[in-house]
């Protein structure tokens, strides 16, 4: 896979490429990327789960 063909703005599969709101991964899962190489990747953006650039569900949050 080439480095940076994701696309960063729009949507995908109904979720925002907006860094941290899962639009990217969902791109990367369609093409096949393993589950733990998203995780690493968005580990180093900060978009992982309680890093600063996520901005995941707030369900159950008050």
């Amino acid at each position: 896979m080439a480095k940076g063909n994701t696309k960063k703005t729009g949507s995908f599969a109904g979720k925002s490429n907006e860094l941290g709101h899962g639009g990217r991964a969902a791109q990367l899962k369609a093409k096949g990327v393993p589950g733990g190489v998203i995780g690493e990747i968005a580990r180093k953006k900060q978009a992982a789960p309680g890093q600063k650039n996520y901005h995941g569900s707030r369900k159950g949050k008050k």
